[in-house]
């Protein structure tokens, strides 16, 4: 389904009259839980050294397994950041300090259930006091139980951007769809989860009163095939994604509304 509001990603003039094109969510990408996945093309530094981020996606699981949806490893091997769905269907981000992992977890089992979209925000702020310094948000919702985030910054990336599994010890690959990935980095938007959520439908990141994130990856709107490989290209910064083992047909018409 095509969903439209007044402003568009990038600027003006494409539309009759001088307006621009409106904001369109119609495609996104279907993960098979094997072998799929995309990564970046290069090292993606952008959450080095960083105390303070937001991560938002849109998922829908169809299989019952603990999966990654995007992850990052850090110079040591670690995951400087990695956004997880358990079996039980709760959520766990894992920020890495040192070689020390710490965990922020969602409240309760089958709060991102199967079959189904769910709009997913983790946000961070290594500032606040213990216990709070990472929030997860489901649907708009604070759904936090428990956090144990101390460091003092995020660990430097040694690796790219990867979404649909991780890319240290087992990948723990995704069964299901995710859309419109974004990365906030130096920026906490944990009061701003509303405006992003949309009620329920993906929204012009660009243009809807906050800051732009630093990385939009918009799936399968912002994707090109050459016969063999799918390429996403950031909607902001350039940074590229390239899948791997995915054919022309993980792209898919099933969006969020």
């Amino acid at each position: 389904m095509q969903i439209s509001i007044s402003n568009a990603i990038g600027g003006g003039g494409g539309a009759k009259g001088g307006g621009t094109p409106p904001f369109s969510n119609v495609n996104s990408f279907s993960f098979d839980g094997v072998d799929d996945y995309f990564i970046g093309t290069s090292t993606y530094s952008e959450l080095d050294g960083q105390t303070k981020m937001t991560f938002s996606c849109w998922i829908k699981p169809t299989a019952v397994s603990t999966s990654v949806v995007a992850s990052i490893k850090d110079t040591l091997g670690y995951e400087q950041m990695s956004i997880i769905r358990h079996s039980s269907g709760y959520l766990i981000a894992k920020i890495y300090g040192g070689t020390a992992n710490r965990r922020t977890l969602t409240a309760s089992p089958n709060i991102a259930p199967l079959n189904t979209w769910s709009h997913i925000v983790f946000t961070l702020d290594l500032s606040q006091s213990a216990g709070s310094r990472g929030v997860w948000y489901i649907n708009g919702v604070n759904v936090t139980s428990s956090d144990s985030t101390n460091q003092a910054a995020m660990n430097t990336s040694g690796g790219g951007l990867r979404i649909g599994s991780r890319d240290v010890s087992s990948l723990l690959p995704f069964t299901g769809l995710i859309d419109e990935v974004a990365i906030w980095s130096g920026t906490d938007l944990r009061n701003d989860v509303a405006t992003i959520y949309n009620n329920g439908e993906p929204t012009d990141l660009n243009n809807n009163g906050l800051t732009a994130p630093t990385t939009w990856q918009r799936m399968g709107d912002n994707a090109t095939w050459n016969g063999a490989t799918w390429t996403m290209t950031d909607v902001n910064g350039g940074y590229v994604n390239r899948s791997s083992n995915m054919v022309e047909a993980n792209r898919t018409t099933d969006v969020p509304t």
